[in-house]
């Protein structure tokens, strides 16, 4: 069902108005839409029905192009299609993204095989994934020629071919919010919905309603009553106030579940340009909130804001054994270790802090109320360590697998579901997410790095990670990574030209920001305010700098910095 509903928000908010004067030539053409919120204007694909006399590979190639334009059901599209096809075809069960330029049809008349190099893919719904290096895109279209004798497309599988080009102006990737099983902290999901205000305020509630992504379904949860709907099909926007009208399953939640959800709704709602507020109402009837207005803001659920701690912005940097915290240019001796230390990750409140020795094979821990520094594990290469909420310390060790410190002391393996991508062995490094549910790994067969995304199960016996998919195709290694944002992680490495490069992917559509980096970059790390730090040695110097409008600052000594408030 939820197909169905993706692919009927992307087909009516792309309708076309107003096309007169239509050319007959068989390109594809693009005109401005004027909209009312003019920061969201997008250039709209028209694409056009076959001409006569075309051979098989221009009617595939035009058939291609029209799938750009949903409007109508495909309709233009369905014209390069003989009878019974228009009829069972079934665009709404996926989209394939494919690089243009490389784009080969092969084959005689009645059978002709379209391949091309594979980016990613856009599930029904509404979700990126992206592609395996070096994959390849390969479908087969069967031709026979109708009753006008004009060639039409006899036979093709369902799902939808569409150019990165075509993507990039047909959506626009928004993150969405559900909550970890207990309620007590937003999880950030991510959703490719067509260009359109009221289309898209419409596609992230109904994606709301429909739950998180398959690989977080087992760790997060969405707070509405199972069967909530949209009372009226969709979600209008009036005066950047969005107007969510529910159906009656949400007058029995309780009033944890009741801030939930409304946290869930506005902090989701109100990634819209047009959107700065909501207001919830069931059939028609105010939905009540204890001490929360009618129209609600994020300022009402700040405490459950999923951005990063803003008042994060004192480096700490490590020098040997001893740790410093750097605040206008004044330094003050923080931590004294027992040794030389490589890393340094401090948990949530900022009260315990994990530090990692220099040679790698150590993992201690520091309480504020305490003056020295606990072994807590040993191994032979282990990584920069990351907290979840619950007070457990997660760590790789190169060729051992991932392991995990609980609250209480005890250490773990975590297993790790990474079949598609390698084995547990593999991972390098691991990195939670601030919402303490999502993980980014780094996994290497010796020759090549790969990064993914996935989230922690945990249960009283158990911890695993599960869900790894890779969110991205350039990078051949990896020094380091870090959670630049909730739907961004930055990582300190090298594509095939061996170039060193900061990379900030996008967890929404898997584009890559790209950024030269100091000489000798080692780690990278963020303040609370989105600020990207990198820690480079450069024969006996260390340095870490900031990076600030492309270009990077000297900031002081050090290496493996972190903030604290």
């Amino acid at each position: 069902m939820r197909s169905k509903l993706f692919i009927a928000t992307l087909i009516g908010t792309l309708t076309l108005s107003g096309c007169a004067g239509i050319p007959t030539s068989s390109q594809v053409h693009y005109g401005e839409e004027i909209s009312e919120d003019t920061s969201t204007q997008f250039v709209r694909v028209i694409a056009r029905p076959p001409i006569a006399d075309m051979s098989p590979e221009e009617i595939v190639r035009g058939f291609l192009d029209a799938c750009a334009d949903p409007s109508g059901n495909y309709g233009i599209a369905r014209k390069y299609l003989a009878s019974e096809s228009a009829d069972t075809w079934n665009p709404a069960t996926g989209i394939e993204i494919y690089e243009a330029s490389t784009i080969k049809v092969a084959g005689d008349s009645a059978n002709l095989t379209v391949g091309a190099d594979k980016i990613g893919e856009i599930s029904d719904l509404g979700r990126y994934k992206s592609g395996e290096p070096g994959a390849q895109i390969s479908k087969s279209f069967e031709f026979a020629q109708n009753s006008g004798g004009q060639w039409r497309i006899s036979k093709l599988s369902d799902g939808i071919l569409l150019s990165s080009g075509d993507v990039d102006r047909s959506f626009r990737s928004f993150p969405i919010y559900f909550f970890n099983t207990d309620l007590t902290s937003l999880v950030t999901d991510s959703l490719l919905v067509p260009v359109s205000n009221s289309g898209a305020a419409t596609s992230l509630v109904r994606s709301l309603l429909d739950g998180p992504s398959p690989y977080l379904s087992p760790v997060a949860t969405s707070a509405f009553p199972v069967g909530t709907k949209l009372t009226y099909g969709s979600v209008p926007v009036l005066n950047r106030v969005a107007q969510v009208d529910l159906t009656s399953e949400i007058l029995g939640a309780d009033e944890e579940t009741r801030r939930a959800l409304s946290a869930q709704l506005v902090w989701t709602l109100s990634a819209l340009a047009n959107v700065s507020a909501v207001q919830i109402s069931v059939s028609g009837q105010p939905f009540i909130v204890a001490n929360v207005a009618a129209i609600q803001t994020t300022q009402d659920w700040q405490s459950l804001s999923p951005l990063r701690n803003a008042d994060l912005v004192n480096l700490n940097v490590i020098r040997n054994e001893k740790i410093f915290t750097v605040n206008n240019n004044v330094e003050k001796l923080k931590y004294t270790a027992l040794a030389p230390l490589a890393f340094a990750s401090p948990n949530f409140d900022g009260t315990r802090l994990a530090t990692v020795s220099a040679d790698h094979k150590s993992l201690q821990l520091n309480d504020s109320k305490a003056s020295k520094f606990k072994l807590l594990a040993q191994g032979d290469d282990i990584s920069k360590p990351s907290w979840d909420r619950e007070g457990s310390v997660y760590f790789a060790d190169f060729g051992q697998g991932v392991r995990e410190v609980r609250s209480d002391g005890t250490v773990q393996v975590v297993a790790v579901d990474a079949t598609t991508l390698g084995t547990s062995d593999q991972v390098r490094q691991v990195a939670v997410s601030s919402d303490g549910v999502r993980v980014a790994v780094v996994m290497s067969d010796g020759t090549q790095d790969v990064i993914a995304v996935g989230a922690i199960f945990k249960s009283a016996n158990e911890t695993r990670i599960i869900g790894l998919h890779r969110i991205e195709q350039s990078i051949a290694s990896v020094r380091d990574i870090t959670w630049s944002s909730p739907t961004s992680v930055a990582a300190l490495g090298s594509d095939d030209s061996k170039s060193d490069l900061l990379f900030e992917v996008s967890l929404l559509d898997g584009k890559s920001k790209l950024s030269s980096t100091p000489i000798g970059s080692q780690q990278v790390c963020v303040d609370g305010t989105g600020n990207l730090y990198i820690s480079a040695v450069d024969g006996s110097h260390q340095f870490v700098y900031q990076q600030s409008f492309g270009s990077w600052t000297q900031m002081t000594s050090g290496v493996g910095g972190f903030f604290s408030n």
